[in-house]
């Protein structure tokens, strides 16, 4: 073998390596929001997305959509389709910057406010099982990454 071979060997094992780690990520991060869907928000017809747009509404009023599009890593359209799903249901309200009338604010209404407190314990506990109870077939590494994440964190003080 030639040095130039082991090096371009080496290299692509190591990308290998990373792409492997991103797509445990991705799995991960796509479990943990299906589990969430399917336990919980579908009962009170929200997406991951819609709940993501309605918590920054409360953890953060006002927000505006661009922030929230930024934050939950999610187009502006998906933020005005759950936006416009949570206007109609009551649960946020929208208005307009005074200086720049083209930004939109997002505030949470009282029910919203509800919704959210009503939701949170019941997400805990709907992780908490997934963490004890991965669905058979679940990656073993993504379920390993979440408890490792999630038990790196700092508690919000």
């Amino acid at each position: 073998m030639t040095p130039e071979y082991d090096t371009r060997d080496a290299l692509e094992t190591r990308e290998a390596a990373a792409l492997h780690r991103m797509a445990v990520l991705c799995r991960a991060g796509n479990l943990m929001k299906r589990h969430l869907e399917r336990a919980v928000l579908r009962k009170e017809r929200l997406t991951w997305s819609s709940y993501d747009v309605l918590q920054l509404a409360v953890s953060r009023r006002p927000i505006d959509t661009r922030t929230i599009a930024e934050i939950a890593c999610i187009s502006k359209a998906t933020v005005s389709i759950s936006a416009n799903d949570l206007e109609n249901r009551g649960l946020i309200r929208r208005g307009c910057y005074a200086e720049d009338r083209r930004r939109i604010q997002v505030y949470p209404t009282a029910e919203g406010l509800r919704l959210i407190e009503d939701l949170r314990p019941r997400l805990a506990t709907a992780a908490e099982h997934l963490f004890r109870h991965p669905r058979t077939g679940a990656s073993n590494d993504a379920v390993a990454l979440i408890l490792y994440v999630v038990g790196a964190m700092k508690d919000p003080a």
